[in-house]
């Protein structure tokens, strides 16, 4: 993934030094920049340290501040992630490893294709399509049962047509069924 103008820019308040990372993944505004609207000067002053990362939508948590009266927000976690470790290579996300998306510590950021998340949310996590098998996949339309009877009607010579009319289901779905290319763990 890109990362998009946004994060570039917040990342610059932080670089700038108006923008304090800490070691618990957290993000605290520790100054700001005023624009003078006459003469265009620029000034920055330390403010009491306030936490600017919030919670927003599935568990991420972001960063929302405003740089010449333009709203600008990026996810905290590729902040973090990029003030510890550098830039978040062309084509690589970053991962959660312990699965908690509002957990943005250092040691618990890793960077990771979108294949990669997947796995790890599979195989790790324990969590997304771990088995969707047969009837264990809620769009299933057949059982157990009925694959086993139409393989062996058939076996036994039955036409598609006839076989997929009885079922509600189309001619090619009775062939894969039939070849062991659909339902392949029930032979």
């Amino acid at each position: 993934m890109q990362p998009c103008m946004n994060e570039e820019i917040a990342y610059r308040a932080v670089a700038a030094g108006w923008i304090e990372i800490r070691l618990d993944g957290s993000i605290w505004r520790i100054a700001q920049r005023r624009r003078n609207r006459w003469n265009n000067m620029e000034t920055v002053k330390p403010v009491m340290p306030h936490r600017i990362d919030a919670s927003v939508g599935v568990g991420y948590r972001a960063v929302s501040i405003t740089i010449d009266t333009g709203q600008i927000r990026a996810l905290a976690h590729r902040l973090v992630y990029r003030h510890f470790n550098g830039p978040i290579p062309p084509g690589l996300t970053i991962n959660h490893r312990n699965g908690r998306k509002e957990d943005n510590r250092p040691e618990n950021l890793e960077l990771a294709t979108y294949a990669e998340q997947v796995r790890h949310a599979r195989d790790v996590l324990k969590v997304g399509r771990l088995d969707q098998n047969g009837t264990k996949n809620a769009m299933a339309k057949l059982t157990d049962e009925a694959v086993m009877e139409i393989r062996r009607r058939r076996g036994a010579g039955e036409k598609l047509s006839v076989i997929a009319a009885d079922f509600g289901i189309t001619d090619k779905t009775v062939s894969k069924i039939a070849r062991g290319d659909s339902w392949a763990f029930l032979i």
